[in-house]
């Protein structure tokens, strides 16, 4: 590019005055007649000569631009701008009016693709002629491409007009504007504020939340996410297609007012037919500003069974829960110990301990009752029902499994009847009790405290009494746990405080050798040992204090302390107070005494009627303050809650026979309970049928039976209906038959999918089966990362996305099946904030960023190269030169002149 400039181009002046100084004496000074050609020819190099000297005083140069500047203009036009079109066109318009001198202007316009709008150097069209795919926005893509129309020799610079956010969200834009660093492009970018403005009516549906697999009638909810600028009434309408490939069938329409911000509107979706179905929920507004993001679409199977496991050591269990779940479920029904030759299944009506291998048909292997998290996964839930689980083969395996099984893939736990875990301390019980959701034995939560009162009096050393006392007390703190605390005293005709309360983890040894060196001497003070008990307890803050007073019951007749009136005061205080009865059963006035005290105090009379009784004296139960044992007789119902599922459809209980004796826990739901009559003047309600939830899934425990002619006056039909409810209110929410957590994450640009096994295997193998909604497949192996296996892939169709995913490792493989749909691109999100921040995060100051529209174009110094020159020298030469012609013409005549040129020319044609 080339120019003309001037120094000081009010030099130009000096013209005019030199005109007027030279000309006007030389037209007076010339008359007309002395007007010839020479003198012609004179006027004209003086008019040139005053040309040259004005032009060489103003400094006349003459530039050429040897780099240019060539500036793009790159616009976002994506659907999140489309409101915004004409702030664009006004933003261009800026930018032209502060292009720096020598440059030209070009538009790219961009969303998922881009397009040269207006070429370098031609007319600026408007944004709103842009043809681009509207559908997502790649900042990325439109820079990598204008950043190739540059040529080497030209000042490079490109002005980004955005609001900053990129559909695909990973991040590409980074190295895009690092790779424009290097190729020497500068870049500006101008913020542009696609946020819905003040005004604006724009309701959409953001987000569903539903469970994708479920089970035949088992209740399931849609939620639907609403986003609104403003309140209003809005109509919902659920429409589902009842095939595959049918038509879409409107179901119900909800009318509902939303408040500005986010709401949340509820469906009840149908599972009365089993199936896989397609739905689709719509929204309508009036004046909406966007149609796009008005639809949802879903797909949701429902399985027609359940698939149970049932482990049981009862045959009658067997046949009457086949029976009754037969129509709902398929069930696996295992006997841990058939008749002293091990597990056996129950298959075709009759129970079998060998099966055949299915890998030589020929040969017979031995029943194993499942106990992997592989084979356990396969059920949805898992019922333990009058069994004692020592018995099953690999049983920490077993409990370990339905421990995860129940925690993370969300399976139920049910166990019925006598698990046979009283009071004993059997490591898998302790195990087995923490999942459910009652204590049995003595697990508790809270320290509490118990004074042994030990009767050393000289009766008791009759008949072997206190050797057998002595065997009580140490039974008692083998039960108890380290928390606790103790405290131990002794008495005769004196009250010994042996041990002040103190933690049983710090003394069990030292306690077990007092209770040993227990002396007998004279006298019975029962009440001054009882009313020492109670002075050193009832001031300490623990929430179950309990006195165990172990004794023949032989008091003196004088007391000092009435031992009934102690007791009384002391369960007054929070102080229970049970009795043991040593060997005086038939002691009239010993056993009444003992059973005054105790039911005074609140607690239980036990009765030791010989020395082999001992080991089975139940301790645990007096701290839980119920026994642990079954409980048997006309026993009636109290149902505390009808809103929960195991109570459809029944209004009333009929009483049951028996039940185990347990405690609910403090997290746990407790539905059904009894009363049971501890003595007297207590009667507590123990828990019939309770659950709690762990982790994801559900444990419940019904401490009734099936067998044991518990449940006799139950009828069929009660009965079915019961244990009907009982399995489909402990249905899991979603069906998971695989063992691996299955994720399916959508970005608006990709999709990935991710297994996270339970159980690592090196071997393990995973193959990944994408059927696009255009019905391509997509079929890769998922690659491993740490404890997962994942894989991304693009997902710009709307529709449906079918996932299958196999899982293998040996001869195992577990399929599972999964399925998103994608309504609307992202790009047609409203409600997506935008923010300058995300520019700054992309452009990390490699260029300016404007939230006004104005940007500074203009070069540094140095930047543009250019050759000058200047024609003040050349014009005073040529002055000077003609001012030499003039006085040559001037002192030759015309025919003079024109005669030497006629020689110069003569000259040259002779040579």
């Amino acid at each position: 590019m080339k120019s003309i400039s001037f120094d000081n181009p009010y030099w130009l002046l000096i013209a005019i005055p030199l005109t007027i100084a030279i000309l006007v004496p030389y037209f007076i000074s010339v008359s007309k007649d002395n007007k010839t050609k020479g003198w012609i020819a004179s006027l004209v190099i003086h008019g040139v000569i005053i040309v040259a000297v004005a032009l060489a005083a103003a400094g006349l140069s003459h530039t050429t631009v040897m780099t240019r500047t060539k500036v793009y203009v790159v616009a976002d036009v994506s659907y999140s701008s489309e409101r915004n079109l004409d702030k664009i066109d006004e933003y261009i318009r800026g930018v032209e009016a502060s292009l720096p001198q020598y440059s030209r202007l070009g538009i790219v316009c961009f969303g998922r693709d881009y397009e040269i709008l207006t070429s370098s150097g031609e007319a600026i069209r408007s944004v709103k002629e842009s043809t681009v795919d509207k559908s997502a926005t790649d900042i990325a893509a439109a820079l990598d491409a204008t950043s190739t129309f540059f040529s080497t020799d030209e000042i490079k610079r490109i002005v980004l007009i955005t609001d900053g956010y990129e559909t695909t969200g990973d991040g590409k834009a980074v190295s895009a504007v690092e790779r424009l660093i290097a190729n020497d492009i500068k870049l500006d970018v101008i913020y542009l504020d696609n946020n819905l403005k003040d005004g604006d009516h724009e309701v959409q549906i953001s987000d569903i939340e539903y469970t994708e697999a479920t089970y035949l009638n088992r209740e399931s909810t849609l939620k639907v996410l609403i986003e609104s600028n403003m309140a209003e009434e809005v109509k919902l309408d659920l429409y589902r297609k009842d095939s595959q490939g049918g038509e879409y069938k409107k179901l119900e329409t909800a009318v509902a007012t939303v408040d500005k911000g986010l709401n949340i509107e509820t469906f009840i979706l149908p599972t009365d037919i089993s199936g896989t179905f397609e739905y689709k929920v719509e929204i309508t507004a009036s004046n909406d500003v966007s149609g796009y993001n008005n639809s949802f679409s879903f797909t949701q199977s429902v399985a027609e069974k359940r698939n149970i496991l049932l482990v049981t050591d009862e045959k009658t269990d067997v046949t009457v829960l086949n029976n009754i779940y037969g129509d709902i479920a398929d069930m696996d029904s295992y006997i841990v110990n058939y008749n002293g030759r091990g597990p056996a299944k129950y298959v075709d009506s009759s129970f079998v301990t060998t099966l055949t291998d299915k890998n030589d048909p020929t040969a017979r292997i031995p029943v194993e009752i499942p106990y992997t998290l592989e084979l356990l996964s396969q059920y949805d839930e898992i019922i333990l029902s009058n069994v004692d689980i020592r018995n099953i083969n690999n049983v920490h395996a077993f409990v370990d499994s339905i421990d995860v099984a129940v925690s993370q893939y969300g399976k139920s736990l049910i166990t019925l009847g006598d698990l046979q875990m009283q009071n004993k301390d059997d490591e898998i019980f302790v195990k087995l009790e923490e999942l459910l959701p009652v204590n049995y034995g003595n697990v508790n939560a809270d320290a509490k405290l118990y004074t042994i009162v030990l009767d050393v009096s000289r009766s008791m050393n009759d008949m072997s009494q206190l050797i057998v006392a002595k065997d009580a007390s140490i039974k008692l703190l083998s039960l108890l746990e380290d928390k606790d605390y103790v405290s131990f005293i002794t008495f005769s005709g004196d009250v010994r405080v042996d041990l002040l309360p103190t933690r049983l983890g710090d003394c069990r040894e030292e306690l077990y050798k007092m209770i040993q060196n227990a002396a007998p001497a004279q006298g019975t003070y029962i009440g001054a040992a009882l009313k020492s008990a109670y002075d050193n307890m009832h001031l300490l803050p623990f929430e179950k204090k309990q006195i165990m007073l172990i004794s023949d019951g032989l008091s003196f007749g004088y007391e000092t302390e009435d031992a009934v009136q102690v007791a009384e005061q002391s369960f007054d205080s929070g102080i229970t107070v049970s009795t043991v009865n040593v060997l005086s059963q038939n002691v009239p006035v010993a056993c009444t005494l003992l059973s005054e005290i105790a039911a005074s105090g609140g607690g239980n009379y036990y009765v030791i009627d010989s020395e082999e009784k001992v080991a089975d004296l139940i301790f645990a139960t007096v701290a839980d303050e119920i026994t642990d044992s079954i409980v048997e007789g006309d026993i009636p119902v109290t149902v505390e809650s009808y809103r929960e599922g195991i109570m459809n459809g029944i209004m009333s209980f009929q009483n049951i026979g028996g039940y185990v004796n347990t405690g609910a826990k403090l997290d746990a739901t407790t539905v059904l309970t009894v009363d049971y009559q501890k003595n007297e003047k207590t009667t507590v309600d123990v828990p019939l049928y309770a659950y709690r939830y762990h982790g994801n899934g559900t444990i419940s425990t019904f401490t009734s039976s099936i067998s044991d002619g518990w449940l006799n006056e139950w009828s069929m039909e009660f009965r079915t209906l019961f244990f009907s409810n009982l399995l489909l209110s402990n249905t899991p929410d979603s069906r998971i038959n695989y063992p691996y957590n299955l994720a399916v994450e959508y970005d608006g640009n990709n999709a990935t999918v991710e297994i996270t096994p339970s159980i690592l295997n090196p071997r393990a193998k995973a193959q990944m089966t994408v059927t696009l909604p255009s019905g391509r497949e997509i079929r890769e192996e998922l690659l491993f990362d740490q404890n997962r296996y994942f894989y991304s892939f693009t997902a710009d169709e709307l529709g449906k996305y079918d996932v299958t995913i196999v899982y293998s490792y040996g001869d195992k493989s577990f399929e599972a099946n999964s399925s998103f749909n994608i309504s609307y691109y992202e790009e047609y999100n409203a409600f997506a904030p935008h923010d300058p921040a995300a520019i700054h995060s992309f452009v990390r100051g490699a260029g300016n960023v404007s939230t006004d529209g104005s940007v500074n174009l203009e070069n540094k110094k140095g930047e543009v190269a250019t050759y000058k020159y200047n024609f003040r020298i050349p014009l005073l030469i040529l002055a000077v030169v003609l001012f030499i012609v003039d006085v040559v013409v001037r002192k030759l005549k015309w025919v003079e002149v024109k005669n030497f040129f006629n020689k110069l020319k003569k000259r040259g044609e002779a040579k």
